[in-house]
């Protein structure tokens, strides 16, 4: 009988931590949807089997593109087959060698147009024939060099705040990119898209505010998912396009011009500020991250300012220099 017992107790602990602490929402939990210790049946490695870290991908793209890749267009599949991405990142298949975009001839554009080089961060995935920069030998106004650009170059995949999960960090216990309430049990949010704070790799400024939802096509002013910015995207860039700040390049954190609020459409200046934020062309409500919300259709209060993703897919897009 006390087996019995002692079996369900170990049960439910695994079951329910499985549930607590989901894929990249807080706790590093399953570890074997990113490393293979073995290259077991189970839990093949997709990629070289001599792969780093024990990665079950050739390199840290390949691994985060193996379930961050497909045919569809959610909102998780950061690399398509045709382009159709629409998380608000953008599409990685534009920087794939074979990409191209047909401008229409009213449009008066180049005809097809191909330029891997300069439709986005062109990340090093061997598995997914996405390669090193052709063009930069660093990143455009920075020094890191392009040939050490994955997606961990961002991301941290282990959710790390403040430079580290140290003796004496907080745990994370949740995901920080939904709106969820702040803990009360001592731990703390993970950051935003699990986006490396200041010490993290080469990133010198600590992880932007923001928030976003799960909504598919449900929010205002265009497709995918829709995110409330609140402050910091702009300096959390400039870590590797340092030159462009303000004064060398477009003006990043000036307030957004009020003609923002009247657009609705090519020649119809009858928007008001109630109802017109488009997630195409987001800005930063230089807001606290519980009081930003991604379902909002409010525009511009008069202090919200541009961010460098108000002009620029994070990802790539389809356009010269990933622009939306």
């Amino acid at each position: 009988m006390k087996t019995k017992v002692l079996f369900a107790l170990v049960a439910s602990f695994f079951l329910f931590s499985g549930t607590a602490f989901a894929l990249h929402s807080g706790g590093v939990a399953h570890c074997d949807a990113c490393h293979s210790m073995h290259n077991s049946a189970d839990n093949p490695r997709t990629g070289d089997v001599n792969a780093p870290s024990l990665m079950k991908g050739s390199d840290a793209s390949s691994t985060c593109l193996n379930c961050h890749a497909g045919d569809g267009s959610g909102y998780h599949n950061s690399l398509t087959d045709v382009g159709t991405g629409v998380s608000q990142g953008g599409d990685f298949f534009w920087v794939t060698p074979g990409a191209t975009y047909d401008y229409p001839a009213w449009t008066g554009g180049p005809g097809v147009f191909n330029d891997p080089d300069n439709t986005g961060h062109n990340v090093i995935a061997a598995d997914f024939s996405l390669a090193v920069d052709g063009t930069n030998v660093t990143a455009p106004g920075g020094i890191m060099p392009s040939n050490t650009l994955f997606c961990t170059s961002c991301h941290d995949p282990h959710g790390q705040i403040d430079g580290g999960t140290g003796a004496g960090a907080p745990a994370i216990s949740a995901s920080g990119s939904y709106g969820a309430p702040a803990p009360t049990d001592g731990s703390v949010l993970g950051n935003f898209r699990l986006l490396g704070d200041a010490g993290y790799k080469l990133i010198t400024s600590d992880a932007p505010i923001a928030t976003s939802v799960n909504a598919g096509y449900m929010q205002p002013g265009g497709y995918g998912n829709a995110t409330d910015y609140g402050s910091g995207m702009s300096g959390w860039c400039l870590s590797c396009h340092t030159l462009y700040s303000a004064g060398n390049m477009h003006t990043v954190d000036g307030v957004v011009p009020a003609v923002y609020n009247n657009y609705k459409a090519s020649g119809d200046y009858t928007g008001t500020v109630a109802d017109s934020y488009d997630s195409l062309v987001p800005f930063e409500r230089n807001l606290a991250a519980d009081l930003l919300d991604p379902t909002s259709t409010q525009g511009s209060d008069g202090t919200s300012t541009v961010a460098c993703i108000s002009c620029h897919r994070a990802h790539a897009s389809a356009f010269d220099n990933a622009i939306r």
